[in-house]
């Protein structure tokens, strides 16, 4: 989560960062590779020997190819970026609905069953996330976390191996449905009335609205075609551009020569860039720097809703105290005060005995 907070840095210091950035995938994409290889074997043969077609060279068509290029891979890490926000959202969602859910608990029920169903919705949302992450798993993540938040009992423990945690959401749906049933018997038990049930499953069925949602996520990534044809775009066309620059130059002068393999380096990071870019945004409950930090939000939440659990409740109202801390506060303008309320209040009640 430390990454998040380098936004705000200014630049020379950005620059410096390697954890989080680009630089860590091109150090290993071959394309990048590549195509600067063959531009400095284009531009060696090009000043020992220049071949006679060099003056037929163009680079105009190659640049109406790289801008239909750069289109369709503008608009890949848009449309990734607001997949990325949008299971972000969610993410917070499942977040947001659990607070609901104790805050409403520790108000109306026995602190038991508050607990057993702020347990279910922790347990719920861990299994969610792994049911939809290649990166964490039970093995990883669930079994650790259990041992030390203790979400579920081992007879629980068993039904959840029984589903299988690792594969789908089907263990995240199972304990929404042990908490629904637990909010019905305190229903059915007379502890809380109809208004709060419903309220307790309204955050309940939103919590697995949203569940549901990063599972359809999960289940249909980005076309596959889609990548592909981008891939392939990229490839061809960036040989091609470094091959189009290289012979088209023009001077040996060593500024010349530094100018043009600084824009071809350039051409290369922004094509290959913005496609990694996209793939990553995609899917961002992996485990890179810049994916979503789960773990985290699993740990807070889990925090964060037992210490609602643990809240301390204040005595009945004591109307002189609140008097007393009412007319000790900040003024509030002449609109709200004393005699506005009361010169109000006469002159409505002399239009009244006029009338």
């Amino acid at each position: 989560r430390n990454a998040l907070r380098h936004n705000n840095q200014n630049f020379i210091l950005l620059l410096l960062h390697w954890d989080g950035t680009v630089f860590n995938l091109l150090l290993t994409n071959v394309l990048l590779y590549s195509t600067m290889a063959l531009y400095v074997a284009v531009r060696i043969q090009t000043n020992l020997s220049p071949p006679e077609f060099i003056e037929s060279i163009s680079t105009g068509d190659i640049a109406v190819v790289g801008g239909f290029l750069s289109f369709f891979l503008v608009v890949f890490a848009n449309q990734s970026n607001a997949r990325f926000w949008d299971q972000y959202n969610h993410a917070m969602v499942l977040k947001g609905r659990i607070f609901d859910i104790a805050s409403l608990a520790r108000t109306h029920l026995s602190y038991a069953r508050a607990h057993r169903i702020v347990r279910y919705m922790n347990a719920a949302m861990v299994t969610c996330y792994l049911g939809i992450s290649e990166t964490y798993s039970s093995a990883n993540s669930f079994y650790p976390l259990n041992k030390a938040n203790r979400y579920l009992t081992n007879t629980e423990i068993e039904r959840m191996e029984q589903i299988d945690m690792d594969i789908g959401c089907a263990a995240s749906r199972e304990l929404v449905v042990w908490a629904l049933a637990d909010i019905r018997r305190c229903e059915e038990l007379g502890e809380i009335n109809n208004f709060v049930a419903e309220d307790l499953r309204g955050y309940v069925i939103e919590f697995r609205r949203s569940v549901g949602h990063l599972a359809n996520l999960y289940d249909q990534p980005i076309s596959f075609f889609y990548v592909h044809f981008l891939t392939l775009l990229s490839t061809i066309y960036l040989p091609l551009f470094a091959v189009a620059v290289g012979y088209s130059a023009g001077s040996d002068h060593w500024i010349v020569e530094l100018i043009s393999c600084l824009v071809v380096l350039l051409q290369a990071v922004f094509v290959i860039g913005l496609r990694l870019l996209g793939l990553n945004l995609s899917e961002p409950f992996g485990g890179d720097l810049e994916d979503l930090s789960v773990m985290y939000y699993m740990n807070f939440t889990w925090k964060q809703s037992n210490r609602i659990l643990e809240s301390v409740l204040m005595t009945d109202v004591d109307e002189a105290e609140e008097a007393d801390l009412r007319h000790s506060r900040g003024e509030l303008g002449s609109a709200w005060d004393e005699q506005t309320f009361q010169s109000l209040a006469s002159k409505q009640y002399n239009d009244t005995v006029l009338a």
